[in-house]
């Protein structure tokens, strides 16, 4: 009984303890997120791609997932003109356009992963915050509301004792039964 008494008064601690273990968790996938974004970012700088003047963003430094998808897919389009709609699989072995569109596929594959990770760490940075959310929700919420219960409960088990004292006690034979008020 004693096990449940300790118990009752300090479960408030759990949901507390992870709340703050949501709070942690989630600071460290957002900061993991913004050091991938900033890797992702950092390689895209250091290749010093400038987007074609036909690209849907012209002129710029690609350095971030819009500018590295807008030169990719220049890049196929090129491709596509040249070879007329074949990949490099449908061409020729002997065509000598064949390492070209290889090193394009190379390049658009390097494009479209960067925008890949750029995703995954925007991703990686929402559920940090998702998870920090829930874990304030936790401490502001959840462990006030046990805290408040196992007080409750508390007061209850002593009302309880006390109407249990305060119950009249069986009569001795032929004194009169007391009437209820």
């Amino acid at each position: 009984m004693k096990f449940v008494h300790i118990a009752r008064h300090y479960i408030w601690i759990a949901p507390l303890a992870i709340g703050i273990a949501f709070i942690a968790a989630g600071a460290y996938m957002m900061i993991e997120g913004r050091d991938a974004k900033a890797e992702v970012r950092d390689a895209l700088v250091r290749e010093n791609i400038t987007t074609s003047d036909d690209a849907s963003i012209p002129g710029v430094l690609v350095n971030n997932a819009a500018t590295a998808k807008s030169e990719a897919a220049v890049i196929e389009a090129h491709v596509d003109e040249m070879t007329g709609g074949k990949t490099y699989a449908e061409l020729d072995r002997e065509d000598p356009l064949r390492a070209t569109v290889l090193n394009a596929v190379t390049l658009r594959t390097a494009l479209n992963l960067a925008v890949m990770g750029f995703k995954v760490s925007d991703l990686v940075i929402g559920l940090g915050l998702f998870m920090m959310v829930i874990g304030g929700t936790f401490i502001i919420f959840i462990a006030p509301a046990v805290y408040y219960s196992a007080k409750i409960a508390t007061h209850y088990e002593e009302l309880m004792k006390e109407q249990a004292s305060n119950k009249p006690a069986m009569p001795i034979k032929g004194e009169p039964i007391p009437q209820a008020l």
